[in-house]
């Protein structure tokens, strides 16, 4: 082999090494552009975990306001209809009292 063809064998490796190179280096580029794509989506699912934890408070607190709501309308219908048969067990003792003179 001649020194020409030795430098041309030479520069087509460095031709080579610098293709290699520029590829890597574009990988690279798309490897860091994609993770960072990635943490802004992990990013914006963990704000909306959030947001709907949020709303599930919400929901669960105003689900117990309407049954705490609920327990005391029953609570106060029972007593209602406890004192109106009360009430008629008073009524029709005074009327057989006063029935029985």
């Amino acid at each position: 082999m001649d020194e020409l063809q030795i430098q041309l064998i030479s520069e087509q490796f460095s031709r080579l090494k610098d293709n290699i190179e520029a590829r890597f280096h574009k990988i690279e580029r798309q490897q860091s552009h994609a993770a960072e794509l990635n943490l802004e989506k992990l990013n914006q699912i963990h704000k909306e975990l959030a947001q709907i934890g949020k709303q599930l408070d919400d929901h669960e607190e105003r689900i117990r306001k309407v049954d705490d709501a609920v327990i005391a309308q029953r609570s106060s219908t029972t007593i209602m209809q406890a004192l109106q048969a009360a009430l008629t067990l008073i009524a029709s003792a005074v009327a057989a009292y006063l029935g029985g003179k």
